[in-house]
């Protein structure tokens, strides 16, 4: 849609631009090679200053959970430098690191959570994330994982799809829910 809307040259609300947060918590190799390029960013400014720096975007919907976010966000646009090639590459590097962890891009959004079975998708993929970013089964994936009620668990999926209709990210639902059953186990 950027794309189609970038060459009719025509305005370009940006909803999420950090992701539902997840660009804010990035796995320890992006997070290392933002801090080399852009040591006085923090991740979600150099996420809104990137996306701010896209053609033809004229809005973007930040949502913040604290005061501080708040205050950070509005510092920064109202303080907005563009980051320029060096801003693009270093993007460009990070996506390539955060696509070859593995991670499920999911927003945790929730429009999947009306699942027939009651699977909790968004819970179910945080777990997964955070064994991802760790590679480990730490204390709080495994916390995450067995905290979730039995009829909340993958296991129940019965790959209807309904879920996938649901999501804005397009993700392939069922299938995931199935590989991480695999890596993670019941």
């Amino acid at each position: 849609m950027y794309e189609i809307a970038t060459k009719a040259r025509l305005p370009v609300l940006v909803m999420e631009p950090l992701k539902g947060g997840a660009l804010c918590s990035l796995v320890p190799a992006a997070e290392k090679k933002l801090k080399e390029n852009f040591p006085d960013e923090s991740q979600a400014t150099f996420g809104l200053k990137w996306v701010a720096g896209r053609q033809n975007v004229s809005m973007m919907l930040s949502g913040m959970s604290n005061f501080e976010q708040l205050k950070e966000n509005v510092d920064m646009f109202c303080n907005y430098k563009p980051l320029g090639k060096k801003g693009d590459t270093t993007a460009e590097e990070i996506v390539r690191i955060i696509q070859s962890s593995g991670e499920i891009p999911c927003t945790a959004c929730r429009y999947c959570s009306d699942c027939p079975r009651g699977i909790n998708i968004p819970a179910v993929f945080m777990a997964y994330n955070t064994y991802k970013k760790t590679g480990s089964r730490h204390k709080f994936v495994r916390e995450a994982w067995d905290n979730l009620d039995e009829a909340e668990r993958p296991d129940r999926c019965i790959n209807c799809g309904l879920c996938m209709r649901r999501c804005p990210q397009k993700l392939e639902i069922p299938e995931l829910l199935s590989m991480i059953l695999k890596e993670l186990g019941k």
